[in-house]
């Protein structure tokens, strides 16, 4: 089976991800900080999963592409910038 290779990530969509993590609730999700201290109730969407979902509608909706952004390509753009990069000792 051959991987198809993806385009790099745009500006505009980069901008994009930048406007959605500038809201405190949205990085939260993102980052894993949108339940620490707080009890877990029912029907409640706080996983990171939830986030990339919740990013991808918003890059979609704010960004015109040819190609519509999916979850894959969300989580590969934020887990392969170049600080998570260096993070992670690959640069």
């Amino acid at each position: 089976m051959e991987r198809s290779k993806r385009a790099a990530t745009s500006r505009s969509g980069r901008m994009a991800m930048l406007e959605f993590l500038r809201i405190p609730e949205n990085f939260a999700l993102l980052t894993g900080q949108a339940t620490k201290g707080k009890p877990m109730k029912g029907g409640q969407k706080l996983t990171r999963s939830h986030g990339l979902a919740r990013l991808v509608e918003y890059v979609n909706a704010v960004v015109p592409a040819v190609r519509p952004w999916t979850t894959k390509d969300a989580k590969s753009s934020l887990t392969n910038s170049p600080t998570a990069m260096k993070d992670r000792k690959l640069l």
